[in-house]
């Protein structure tokens, strides 16, 4: 059995020929000797893996457990900076506390409140819009990360809403499908080599330059960057490692005005049967 380890989740790969019976059902147990607990999953004929998982929220991922009494005093907190806000309603000390408060107390229940706040705050100090538009980005990841756990499903989509920047990737290891499609990115961290899981990737219609951080993906097999800017094949070099790619749409991007660039990619990317440019 080989492991990858990381803060969050553990991936196990049973050897070949660990399971050869035609029983309709396997019930795995995966004990942690350090831990002293243990999960069980099932595995399924005809299937080949099995996942379990702690939730975010039951662990409460982002933000501390509040007592009634810690509730109470925030809510108080809430109330008092919106009375000052509306005296002030550019104020961005206050706009930027509201932001952190309701986070804090209910950060699903608050988006479309805290959306709201970000954009006048990059309206009223625009020195700091990046700062802002980072920040905002990192709690739009954590409150889809939370949506995604409460509905159990293993596909992250977060489309056309500016984020400028990826974070919590190591909270989405069991994720096969991922889109990020229409927002303002400009690169894929190296962390993103972490999603071993991941089988589709869209990301059209961002400003990603180059694919740095997809690199030893076993399980990607579809990639759409529609309307990037990727302007070489050097930028597309990571894409080489991922030995079961076989879709990829390049459309909009620089690289398609290249001289000669099928029979390239043809070359680079053997296993890529599906190339759209």
């Amino acid at each position: 059995m080989s492991e990858h380890h990381s803060s969050s989740a553990q991936i196990c790969d049973l050897p070949p020929g660990t399971i050869h019976d035609t029983t309709n059902e396997h019930n795995l147990t995966v004990h942690w000797t350090e831990k002293h607990n243990h999960r069980e999953c099932a595995l399924y004929t005809g299937r080949t893996e099995s996942w379990c998982r702690d939730t975010a929220t039951d662990q409460e991922l982002f933000r501390s457990e509040l007592s009634v009494e810690k509730t109470s005093v925030l809510q108080s907190e809430l109330l008092s900076i919106n009375q000052l806000q509306e005296l002030e309603p550019l104020n961005k000390w206050c706009l930027l506390t509201i932001i952190l408060l309701m986070r804090a107390l209910d950060p699903l229940g608050y988006e479309k409140e805290t959306l709201a706040h970000f954009q006048t705050l990059k309206e009223v100090d625009p020195k700091r819009s990046a700062y802002y538009s980072d920040l905002c980005s990192k709690f739009m990841i954590e409150n889809t990360i939370l949506k995604m756990e409460y509905a159990e499903v293993r596909v992250f989509s977060i489309s056309d809403q500016n984020l400028t920047t990826l974070c919590h990737l190591d909270q989405l290891l069991l994720v096969t499908h991922i889109n990020l499609s229409s927002n303002r990115l400009q690169r894929l961290p190296p962390q993103f080599a972490m999603l071993q899981c991941l089988e589709v990737f869209e990301a059209d219609n961002n400003s990603i330059k180059s694919l740095e951080g997809v690199y030893c993906l076993p399980k990607l097999e579809e990639i759409s960057l529609k309307n990037n800017k990727i302007s070489t094949l050097a930028d597309l070099q990571p894409l080489a490692s991922c030995p079961k790619l076989t879709h990829l749409d390049l459309r909009g991007n620089p690289i398609t005005q290249t001289a000669g660039v099928e029979s390239e990619l043809a070359k680079l990317l053997p296993s890529v049967t599906d190339l759209q440019l």
